[in-house]
């Protein structure tokens, strides 16, 4: 899926009806008159996305999609603003990084063993990572996080990314999320100093006040660490659109 979607890259990058972060390309608050555009992408790349769906139209898209012979996925769309920041900023004042971890910032110099020791604990946690030039930064704006564990392995990661064109209506918006923690490690706070870091990050080098991201109705510690920060329920939802043939009934994340 992300092969293709890095391919892609060179058609859709510029225009601003796409957008990535990372996993597939997507079309964000779609018409309907959109949903054969979608379904392309699905059929394409194995799934895409759709985020900012109101929650009042989403059983008439997944009906569509489900028509054109797509499986559906779905998540609740937490969003936060001005709290989220402001929380993000309190939470980073008074944490400590535990002693003899390692912060990283995602790009192109990280080693090898550690970019490998992300997808490993990322994967452990139901996530998927996005492509290199998204976690790089290279391809979208992003801010992607890690903490070095003592042992060399990766003890949590989080990001963010502005994952529509700066000149789509929600260009000024950004993804954030990927947020996981290996089990030896929780209990420490570990996530939570990462998207806070993801945030403020976002927001100092990009001017980004918005952030969203899917969780599911039944992940109470998803939804736990994201009120923590200041990031909510809302009236949207994020719509994933799978190609049967590639993902069968199941999601490509948790």
């Amino acid at each position: 899926m992300q092969e293709v979607a890095f391919q892609l890259s060179f058609l859709l990058k510029d225009d601003p009806d796409f957008g990535t972060e990372g996993r597939m390309w997507g079309i964000d608050a779609p018409e309907f008159g959109e949903t054969r555009k979608v379904a392309a992408l699905a059929w394409l790349q194995g799934a895409t996305v759709n985020h900012y769906v109101p929650k009042s139209r989403e059983a008439r898209y997944a009906e569509d999609y489900a028509r054109l012979g797509l499986a559906n996925d779905r998540w609740d769309q937490f969003m936060g603003g001005h709290d989220c920041l402001s929380r993000c900023a309190d939470f980073l004042e008074g944490f400590a990084v535990p002693e003899q971890y390692r912060l990283h910032r995602i790009g192109p110099e990280t080693p090898a063993s550690i970019l490998d020791a992300l997808e490993q604990t990322a994967s452990a946690c139901g996530v998927l990572p996005p492509m290199t030039p998204v976690l790089f930064g290279q391809l979208r704006k992003a801010a992607y996080f890690c903490l070095e564990a003592p042992d060399g392995g990766v003890a949590a990661c989080a990001g963010a990314c502005m994952r529509n064109h700066s000149d789509s209506r929600f260009g000024q918006a950004a993804w954030w999320g990927m947020l996981a923690t290996r089990a030896e490690d929780r209990g420490q706070g570990l996530s939570l100093y990462l998207g806070a870091m993801a945030a403020c990050s976002m927001h100092a080098q990009f001017g980004v006040g918005e952030f969203y991201t899917g969780v599911r109705s039944d992940n109470v510690v998803s939804r736990h660490v994201c009120q923590k920060l200041g990031v909510y329920d809302s009236d949207y939802a994020c719509l994933a659109i799978l190609d049967p043939a590639a993902f069968g009934e199941g999601g490509y994340t948790k």
